[in-house]
């Protein structure tokens, strides 16, 4: 049997136990075994939590190893592409063909910021800055709220949270 029919058994149980349709004598033993069986799929079901965190966590390791080992590859490759670009251009080469590369210059251009820019802008060209959405600080919202503030659209509110150990 799922869990899910175990609680609608245990519900209708209940209700059954309450309208007097079941004998006294057989409550009891009625209401342990079913007690037991969602104790069993229950210890179950954490079991699999179980495994599903430890998976998590040893993907989370793998990302985080990955990611480490794709940054210093990308470093290796800006390194070597500047050295490359550098050497190149000292030596004033432009075009570089191969059979297997073609290595060419072109222009671009950029916009170089220097730290007195952002107060300048704000003084003068507000135009010339761009802002972040706001986002709601919920841990002195949640202060504010036991403090005994009243917000408008913010309100505590009690969870229960499975624990699983």
């Amino acid at each position: 049997m799922k869990l899910y029919e175990l609680a609608n058994d245990y519900m209708a149980l209940m209700q059954a136990i309450d309208n007097d349709e079941i004998p006294e004598d057989a409550i009891a033993d009625t209401l342990e075994a079913i007690k037991g069986e969602i104790e069993v799929k229950a210890d179950n079901i954490a079991c699999l939590l179980k495994n599903l965190d430890a998976d998590v966590a040893a993907i989370k390791a793998e990302e985080a190893r990955l990611a480490a080992r794709r940054k210093a590859k990308e470093k290796s490759h800006e390194k070597i592409r500047t050295y490359l670009s550098n050497m190149l251009q000292n030596v004033g080469v432009g075009e570089v063909e191969t059979a297997r590369n073609k290595i060419t210059f072109r222009k671009s251009e950029a916009v170089d910021i220097d730290t007195t820019f952002i107060a300048w802008a704000m003084a003068n060209r507000d135009d010339l800055l761009t802002y972040g959405a706001p986002t709601a600080n919920k841990t002195e919202i949640k202060k504010a709220l036991k403090g005994g503030a009243e917000i408008p659209g913010a309100q505590l509110v009690t969870k229960q949270n499975i624990q699983i150990n």
